[in-house]
Parts: C-alpha cells; structure tokens; sequence
C-alpha cells in the first residue's frame, strides 16, 4: 500500500470506480464474444463462439476425428453440452437427438437441422479426410508469402487466407445467431 500523497486530474477519480466496474464484468452490459475455432488435443476441433479468452463458450460444433461425428448444441469452456443438441454420423447421412450430452435417439437429417438452427451440415472431418501433414515446405512458404505480398501491393485486405476459406465454422439460420 502506498502511503504517499497523490492526487488525479480533476473527473478522473470519479471514473476510476466505473471503469473497474466494466472490466470486471460488473456494468450489466453481456460479456464480449467472439467466432472461431478451439483445437483439442487428440485432434478434435471446436468451432462456433468463444469468450474473451478464446475458450468454447457458447452455440457451436465440435468435430470428433477418431470417429468423424460432430456435435452441435451449446458449450461451456469445459465441453460440456447445455440443453438440446444434435450428433451427425460421420458421413451426414444420419442425425441424434442430445440432451445435455446425452444420446437421445435418431432424428431425421432435416429435424436436427431445424433442432440446432444449423443452415447446412457441418462439414466433414476425420482421419480419412484430412490431408496428411508435409512439415515445411519453401515453395509453399513462398507462394503463401507471394499471395500477401500480392494483396498488401494491390491494396487489399490480408485477412483473406492463402489456403481459402475455413469450411469448419458452423452456418446458422439467420435471427437463429
């Protein structure tokens, strides 16, 4: 604790409690989220909303790659599934019912679709789908760094990807986000 004397611009005291206030989440105002993707390890994936430590929290897909099943529905930071949800097979040919992680039964294609507010399936993603890893490669390296010197020069932006666009995030129905 510092006992010295100090003083603050005048108003700056008066804002120094609000501003603690938001930053510990105190304001009433909803956390800040965000979409992307969570790896596991074992390879398993997350895609959907993240917190603001880029943890699952929230709607999203986690994609199995031992089994190649995915399920959809509502995680918490651990994985752990809240209220209904859905698992698609491997191939997308069948659909279950979750409740709170739990098997339910066999759903149609296009009632779990509806169930999860999902707009098309998930993509696919298992051993068997993904490219097998090469390690470094400098001709890759330097098309990859051709591409964004290309964009930077044409003025365009550089958040457009080199390897194309992620087909992983899940597309929900729109007013169902």
């Amino acid at each position: 604790r510092c006992s010295a004397p100090h003083s603050l611009p005048d108003g700056v005291a008066g804002a120094l409690p609000a501003a603690a206030a938001r930053v510990s989440g105190m304001s009433g105002a909803p956390p800040p989220s965000f979409h992307g993707c969570y790896g596991l390890a074992g390879g398993d994936l997350y895609a959907g909303a993240l917190d603001v430590f880029g943890k699952p929290s929230g709607r999203g897909v986690i994609y199995r790659i031992e089994s190649g099943e995915c399920d959809v529905g509502s995680f918490d930071g651990d994985l752990r599934m809240a209220g209904a949800g859905a698992r698609f097979s491997r191939d997308r040919d069948e659909a279950f019912e979750l409740q709170d992680g739990e098997l339910k039964g066999a759903l149609a294609i296009n009632k779990a679709l509806e169930l999860v507010g999902l707009e098309a399936l998930p993509a696919q993603r298992h051993k068997g789908f993904l490219p097998t890893p090469t390690g470094y490669d400098r001709l890759r390296h330097q098309k990859t760094k051709a591409w964004y010197e290309y964009r930077a020069l044409a003025q365009l932006p550089l958040t457009e990807s080199s390897f194309g666009a992620n087909e992983y995030p899940p597309k929900w129905k729109p007013g169902r986000e």
